[in-house]
């Protein structure tokens, strides 16, 4: 998923060319025509785009990226696509033609020769270009190309013109869609700088929320867009480039619009560069018209790639094919509880609990299956903050039993009035010689009533900063003075709510040092906040797409943009959650992947479920065992359910309050 030491140095090379030969000026002195002649004898001089013929894909769109993050006024895209189309390159200016009949070509205005599909004959017409262009939104050198005119050759025809054709607009859409990310990046950088300096009510604007929340979902879906630009362009699956493209069209439009009107009245006039973003980012999404409707070519396709051959998904399919049994589903249903003994030590046996538990694979793998996952999450997580900042005891004691599947933790975080402000903690925890006295509730325990122990966030110093005068236990549930009371929610799962009646803790149960709770937490929540909501997307759509082919549904345009809107989305939180599992094994704490992982999946789910809710119509409303509910009903009790997920382990908004403050670097809100 990285890119490699040598793909690192190229784009480094090109970032620092393109940041000085297409600075804003160069790109606003190249309008009306959009093009920069010396630029692009400089761009051949680095050896694009004769680097088309030797260099992968993944090399290309590094180019692509660095050129599109600075607008830089040549045709690098189409010159590769070109270039790589016809195999040779003999310092001509060569482009594709996208649509049929030579109709707006990009660079059309500059090109010496056009490769185009035109009827059964993939050709390459020569002709002295016009170096003139209609005027248009991008101020892009796009202009109509006589096919029939000029020296025209004739590359091959019939079949094989059809598909080196459709493999060379597979490349365009890749190639296209990481010079879209780096708009993207470009038009957030320039917002991000902006609202840091830009200052309203005597502070600066990037500390208010409203500002924060919207770039910070930007900034999210820039970070997804790349991380499927470059899977696509490792790939050599068609889904992912029609993925790759139409996502990237869409954060490329939404970062630019959302940097655009942070600068408030200033995003509109023409001194300040973001509108040369603004611009852009819907002309180059256009290039070969609506990208929308990549969406069909999705559903033609399948809706997913294919999972590649590994040893690893079939392990773990036939696991769950024994022990995830139709009584275990309906047990967990019917009760609320999302764990299940049986399963659970199952998953320690294989060592699930722990190492391989870890790997992307094996956790795509179970919570696509719908694994009841909820009580091996939380014991996983502390096992794993216990390992990091626990005592020798505790990581003697307790890991182990955690990992071999004997026992749970529950979280005992939220409270009453201090749900996502965690520090506002009121539960008291008071020092009594070699123990502490801890009073007070807890809220949102969920899985008290399974669970051994609670991860106890409590109050010991009332003296100091909120957030400085918090402690962490590991309390035994059967403490004397522990009550357990059960509380139902909407999507049917149960959960608690505890109370601590002057329950004595001995101080080897303390996790970290005294008031320092805060720091304790932080490497729980970067645990914590995982996508796991995409394996429960993901579910959905296989069963909404196996319900719209077994009555006819999947024939409709309608329903099948619906359901490949949710296939994108599940691509690029499968690859936002492996990016998240890799940093995970490094040494800094992955705060911002995981925020960005668990916002763009939960808010994927919540969308997906209600828009395949749509879908089913009026029969969707019925609930799971009633029976002429379609699809079983579980599309009605994800709907439920995916409101919870947007909430739990941190609401959407405190995740992207991180992104912006962590990831972007936005002055603390207020």
């Amino acid at each position: 998923m990285e890119l490699t030491e040598e793909q690192l140095a190229l784009q480094r090379a090109f970032a620092s060319f393109f940041a000085t030969e297409a600075t804003p000026e160069r790109v606003r002195a190249a309008e009306p025509l959009g093009f920069d002649g010396l630029l692009w004898s400089r761009v051949q001089e680095l050896g694009v785009p004769s680097m088309g013929l030797a260099a992968g894909l993944v090399d290309l769109a590094v180019v692509a990226e660095t050129a599109g993050r600075h607008l830089a006024p040549v045709p690098v895209v189409e010159s590769l696509v070109a270039t790589r189309l016809l195999g040779t390159a003999d310092g001509t200016l060569a482009t594709i033609s996208l649509r049929p009949a030579g109709r707006l070509v990009p660079a059309g205005a500059v090109a010496d020769a056009v490769v185009a599909l035109d009827g059964e004959e993939l050709v390459v017409v020569r002709s002295p270009p016009p170096r003139t262009a209609p005027a248009n939104l991008g101020s892009a050198p796009v202009a109509d190309r006589d096919l029939g005119a000029g020296e025209r050759t004739v590359l091959v025809r019939g079949e094989e013109a059809h598909e080196r054709f459709e493999r060379a607009l597979d490349e365009w859409r890749v190639l296209t869609a990481a010079a879209l990310v780096g708009l993207a990046q470009g038009a957030l950088d320039v917002g991000v700088a902006y609202v840091k300096e830009r200052r309203q009510f005597g502070v600066p604007i990037g500390s208010f929320q409203a500002v924060q929340h919207r770039l910070g979902d930007a900034a999210t879906a820039v970070d997804g867009g790349r991380l499927l630009a470059y899977e696509a362009a490792r790939s050599a699956e068609p889904v992912l480039a029609s993925m790759a493209y139409v996502f990237a069209a869409e954060a490329a439009q939404e970062a630019a619009a959302a940097s655009l009107h942070v600068h408030g009245g200033y995003g509109f006039m023409l001194e300040y560069d973001i509108q040369l973003f603004f611009r852009r980012a819907k002309a180059w999404s256009l290039a070969a018209g609506d990208p929308r409707l990549e969406h069909q070519r999705i559903a033609a396709l399948g809706f997913l790639p294919e999972d590649p051959p590994d040893p690893r998904r079939d392990e773990v399919r036939a696991f769950v094919a024994e022990h995830l049994t139709h009584e275990v589903v309906e047990r967990v249903h019917a009760t609320g509880t999302v764990h299940d003994w049986g399963f659970h030590r199952a998953l320690a046996a294989k060592g699930w609990l722990q190492g391989e538990g870890r790997d992307p694979v094996v956790v795509d793998e179970l919570t696509r299956a719908g694994a009841p996952m909820d009580g091996s999450g939380t014991s996983m997580l502390v096992a794993r903050t216990l390992e990091l900042v626990g005592t020798d005891a505790q990581r003697a004691e307790v890991v182990p039993r955690i990992h071999g599947g004997e026992i749970l933790v529950c979280l005992g975080y939220s409270e009453p009035d201090s749900g996502s402000d965690v520090a506002a903690a009121k539960t008291r925890a008071r020092r009594d010689g070699d123990e502490w006295v801890v009073s007070g509730q807890k809220m949102f325990t969920t899985l008290a009533h399974e669970s051994a122990y609670v991860f106890l966030l409590t109050r010991t110093n009332t003296g100091v900063a909120k957030h400085r005068g918090l402690t962490m236990f590991l309390v035994p549930m059967d403490s004397p003075g522990i009550e357990v009371r059960a509380m139902g929610s909407l999507g049917g799962e149960r959960t608690n709510v505890t109370f601590y009646n002057d329950v004595r803790v001995p101080d080897t149960a303390r996790v970290g040092e005294v008031d320092g709770g805060w720091d304790v937490m932080a490497v729980a929540l970067a645990f914590e906040r995982q996508p796991a909501a995409n394996g429960e997307t993901r579910r959905l759509l296989e069963r909404a797409v196996g319900w719209a082919r077994e009555n006819g549904t999947i024939d409709d345009p309608v329903a099948r943009d619906r359901l490949a809107r949710v296939a994108v989305d599940v691509e690029v939180g499968r690859l936002l959650g492996a990016r998240l599992a890799s940093r995970a094994t490094q040494p800094a704490l992955p705060i911002v992947e995981g925020s960005m992982a668990k916002l763009f999946t939960s808010e994927a789910f919540q969308r997906a479920a209600s828009d395949l809710l749509d879908l089913l119509g009026a029969e969707g409303v019925l609930q799971h065992g009633e029976a002429d509910a379609p699809v079983e009903g579980w599309i009605e009790h994800a709907h439920r359910h995916a409101a919870v997920m947007t909430i739990y382990a941190g609401a959407s908004e405190i995740q992207r309050s991180i992104i912006a403050e962590r990831g972007l670097g936005l002055p603390r809100s207020r």
